[in-house]
Formats: structure tokens, C-alpha cells, sequence
């Protein structure tokens, strides 16, 4: 798509939106500390999000968790509706009119792309969609059910920045850390001066939060925006904190990224348009193509209006899941439908190399597992793992036998072998959760194990007690499995030499005597275990 280039006002229309809200907030003291005397040669800076006074006067409590709520509870629905456009900021216009191409955009670099996540761990929620219709005829609602991919990975990012409250648009991007969102430069940060009070809410709907509110953790823009005020450097990331137990792109999934690709393409657009004819309630979709502004911008006919800024332009939009390759950055007062965004080339590249590893761990409350049953060979010990918070935690065992790893020994259970007979007992119970710091606790130690116990039944005797009768034993069961058996009849008490067998042929010299049996067992690393039958009655001639 090639546009007619024509003369436009001077002033640009930021696309950020003002909160109007009765209480301002204090800038913290640090958010503009981090500025050195000369920018840094790094392509790229960050700063850690911060809350502002009023904000840290509602939390109860320490940490990411009470950090969050106290956040939460600031952006109330009612103040996130009355989020409006601050068109006439000054500070955020673009001066002169847009430049005539120059020259055709190529990729500065090796093309690079990251798929979508498309697995999420999110609850299915309503189904409810907004019955507003289309406002112009090249934007729509897209009524999407907040469990969509295209709903759940876009969202409002709220912010504040020189005591007072903004929002921008801004999108899930796929990422090693698992914890990005992707947005405009000027939302995080502008002129040397960065945003605090950071917070996202996918999926957003006329104040509604169907999966709650996630806090920025860090804040990174290109040095090229942050310093020199470029707009086809002004790109943002922010890594975001666990919500749920989850970091984002596990809960939610996510779109992918690309950069030095062509910059003619078909986008769909998406974003949070406040400005009239919107009212900054709804996610709002633009499918156009794109054209080549030849100054390091791209830029589409839109319709979008300020509240959008941040919002991604997917390229290879399947109807849910595509890959950010662009996004609502700035417009010009004389021509207000068209759209600009950077290309993104490879300040893109940097930026997402620089903040893909980036995630946010939380610590999992655990428990010292202890081991139940009796340390002796052939009994089955049990690791008792105790609660491991916050769940689902996944556990995994390891027997140990004096500090050895047993090879096979991940079961809950052990059942002790003769090898390990003289030896301590352990395990290791190892809790993992995504977002979480995988952690390993190990049990006390048993005493050592002793030897095993044989179990075994009494033998009986068959066959008549009669001079010349061969008389045969039954030795019933015996564990465990493996046990050896010996036998010994006696006559009266005394042995008798060479009768070890199974069976036993009654000679003249049993005349008058009572035959009973010993059936001895012998299992390696058990006690060995005689029973003994009962006699038989007197042997007759």
C-alpha cells in the first residue's frame, strides 16, 4: 500500500491516555536518578518498577504479593474507566509535518522470528462479549470471549509518570523468561524519565479484570528513545512478575515476535482506543496493509485513536495467534487514521535479546520429608513429603543410602535390599513449579538397617507313624521370595544322622519313638528362622 504524502499540522497526538483521577501520585525519588552524565554506549536500558507513596500506603505487608494487591487495589475499576487521552500534551508532540520517503526500507540484519506460546494454564472464564459495533469502517471489535488468545495476550498497561496516572496498550510476547510484555517506548519511559506504578491487565473489559492484575518487575526501553527522543527506536519491554503462581506466558500463552522481515505486509492491529469515537473500554482489531515511510517508520490506515499506543500489529495473524511486528506508536494531527509504528529492525533485535531470559522466581514454601517404617532389609520405608505451598508443586524422591544415590529409587516407597544391610537411609524430596526456584529437601537419616525378618509357616508331617512308612513333610510358604530351605527329622530330641531330605523312611530303631521336623530358612542380610512340626504319634512295629 503506497499513501499520498501531504502536508500535516506540526503538533503529533501522543497516544498515551491520562488517568483523571482525584488523587495524584508523588514521582518516586529514584525515577529519574539512573540518568548519567552521557548516555551509555548500550543499545538498550532498564530500570526496576517501583511504587509510588500513595500506592505503598495501601499495602499490607512485605513482598511481590502484597506489592501487587497494594497495586490492585489502587487501579480500581472506576478509576481504570476514567482513563482519557491526554491529545494536547505537549511534551509528547512530534514537530513538522511526515516526511516524504526517502528510501525503501530493507532489514538491517538476519531476519529473526520466535513463535507463539499457545498453551496457557488460565481457567476458562465468561463468554461474554460487548455488543458495540464497528466505528469506522476499517476497525472492529472483535467481541472476543476473554479466554481467547487474541483477548487474553492483549491487555491495558497502566502506569504513572510525573504525578499522574496514564495507560497504554500492550501485548504478551513469547520469550525464554516466560515474563514479557511487549509495548511503545513512551510508555515506560520518555524523556530520561521513567514510569513507576507499572501494571498490566490482559484482557481488559470496560473495567473488568478476568485475569487480575500483574505488576512489572523491570522496565526497558532502546537508549535511542530514552535519550534522543526516536521515534523509530520506541520500543519497550517489561518483564513481569509471577500472579497466580504463574509467570505470564504460562498462564496465559503468548504472541510471537519478529523483526528485519519485510516492511509491506498484511497486519492486524489491536489495541485500547480512548479517544472519540472510543471510549477506551474495549479491545479494538485494524486489518490493513502496511507502507514503507522510509525514515526507519512503517505505518498503516487505522482509525486507532490515543489509548492504543502499544498495541501490537501481528503479522501472519491466524485469527489468534501471530507474531508482533510492529505496533500503535504515534499519529500525525492533519492525518489522524494513519497509523505509524518503527520498523522494526534490529533495535527490535537488541532490545528483545536483551530481555528474552529476563523472569521473575518466587521462593515455594517447603517441608522436610521424613521417612516412615523400620530401617531393616525387605522393609518398605515411605517418604512422608509434607505441604509444599503454593500448589500444584510437583515432586519428585531420591533414596539415599549413606549419602549414595540408589540407582532406580524414585518411588515414594523404598522396600530395603540385603545389599544396603549396615547402612543409613535418606531421601530427597525436590518440589518444582514454573515461576518457582526448584527446591530439594532431604529427610533425616534412619538408623541403620538391620537385617530382615523371614517369614515363615510350621511344617506339617504326613503318612502313618508305622516301621517301613515313608513320612513326608510340607513346608508351606516362606518370604521373601529367594529363601532357602533345610531340613533336619529328629527321634524324640535327638537328630537323626542323615535325614535331611524332604522325606523320611521309618527304620526298626524309630520303634516306639515320636518323629517331628525343623525346616530351617536362610535368606542373605535376614535372620535365619527354624520351625519345627508337631510329633507324630508313637511309631508302631
Amino acid at each position: 500500500m503506497r499513501r499520498t504524502h501531504i502536508n500535516r499540522g506540526i503538533a503529533l497526538t501522543g497516544l498515551v491516555a491520562a488517568a483523571l483521577t482525584a488523587t495524584l501520585l508523588p514521582t518516586p525519588v529514584t525515577a529519574r536518578a539512573e540518568v548519567p552524565a552521557k548516555p551509555p554506549v548500550v543499545d538498550t536500558v532498564s530500570h526496576t518498577n517501583e511504587l509510588s507513596a500513595a500506592v505503598s500506603k495501601l499495602m499490607e505487608g512485605t513482598g511481590a504479593k502484597a506489592e501487587a494487591a497494594a497495586l490492585e487495589s489502587y487501579w480500581t475499576p472506576a478509576r481504570m474507566k476514567a482513563a482519557k487521552p491526554i491529545d494536547r500534551v505537549s511534551s509528547m508532540n512530534r514537530a513538522g509535518a511526515a516526511p516524504k520517503q526517502r528510501v525503501q526500507t530493507q532489514p538491517e540484519g538476519k531476519p529473526g522470528s520466535v513463535p507463539p506460546a499457545i498453551k496457557s494454564k488460565a481457567p476458562a472464564l465468561s463468554t461474554a462479549k460487548s455488543d458495540t459495533s464497528a466505528v469506522t469502517p476499517q476497525t472492529s471489535q472483535p467481541n472476543l470471549p476473554y479466554d481467547h488468545p487474541a483477548a487474553r495476550t492483549n491487555g491495558k498497561l497502566f502506569f504513572s509518570r510525573d504525578n499522574q496516572n496514564y495507560v497504554c496498550s500492550a501485548s504478551i510476547v513469547n520469550s525464554e523468561g516466560k515474563s514479557l510484555i511487549w509495548t511503545a517506548g513512551h510508555c515506560l519511559a520518555k524523556d530520561a524519565t521513567w514510569s513507576y506504578n507499572v501494571s498490566f491487565v490482559p484482557a481488559y473489559s470496560n473495567g473488568s479484570r478476568p485475569y487480575g492484575t500483574w505488576y512489572a518487575k523491570n522496565l526497558t526501553t532502546t537508549s535511542a528513545w530514552f535519550y534522543d527522543h526516536s521515534f523509530d527506536y520506541d520500543v519497550g519491554a517489561a518483564t513481569m512478575k509471577v500472579n497466580f503462581g504463574y509467570r505470564i506466558t504460562d498462564y496465559l500463552g503468548a504472541q510471537g515476535i519478529s523483526w528485519n522481515q519485510s516492511a509491506n505486509y498484511t497486519a492486524s492491529a489491536f489495541g485500547y482506543p480512548a479517544s472519540s469515537p472510543y471510549n477506551g473500554q474495549y479491545l479494538w482489531r485494524v486489518d490493513e496493509s502496511t507502507g514503507d515511510e522510509g525514515d526507519g517508520t512503517i505505518y498503516m490506515y487505522s482509525g486507532l485513536t490515543g489509548g492504543s499506543s502499544g498495541g501490537p500489529w501481528l503479522r501472519d495473524f491466524d485469527g489468534s495467534w501471530g507474531s508482533v511486528n510492529g505496533h500503535n506508536d504515534f499519529i500525525y494531527t492533519a492525518s489522524p487514521s494513519w497509523m505509524y509504528s518503527p520498523y522494526y529492525g534490529d533495535q527490535v533485535a537488541s532490545l528483545y535479546n536483551a530481555v528474552r531470559y529476563e523472569t521473575t522466581i518466587l521462593s515455594l514454601t517447603s517441608a522436610t520429608p521424613t521417612i516412615s517404617g523400620t530401617a531393616k532389609v525387605g522393609a518398605k520405608l515411605t517418604a512422608k513429603p509434607g505441604t509444599w505451598k503454593p500448589a500444584p508443586v510437583t515432586l519428585t524422591y531420591r533414596w539415599k543410602a549413606n549419602g549414595t544415590t540408589i540407582s532406580g529409587a524414585t518411588a515414594t516407597t523404598f522396600t530395603v535390599p540385603a545389599a544396603l544391610k549396615g547402612k543409613s537411609i535418606t531421601v530427597t524430596v525436590t518440589g518444582a513449579r514454573s515461576g518457582y526456584t526448584t527446591i530439594s529437601k532431604t529427610s533425616k537419616a534412619t538408623k541403620k538397617v538391620a537385617s530382615g525378618t523371614l517369614t515363615g509357616v510350621t511344617p506339617k508331617i504326613t503318612g502313618t507313624a508305622k516301621v517301613g512308612t515313608i513320612l513326608s513333610t510340607v513346608p508351606g510358604s516362606w518370604k521373601p521370595a529367594g529363601t532357602r530351605l533345610s531340613y533336619q527329622w529328629y527321634r524324640n530330641s535327638s537328630k537323626i544322622k542323615g535325614a535331611t531330605a524332604l522325606t523320611y523312611k521309618l527304620a526298626k530303631a524309630d520303634k516306639g519313638k515320636q518323629i517331628r521336623i525343623k525346616v530351617t530358612g536362610r535368606n542373605t542380610g535376614y535372620t535365619t528362622l527354624t520351625k519345627t512340626s508337631a510329633k507324630t504319634k508313637t511309631v508302631k512295629a
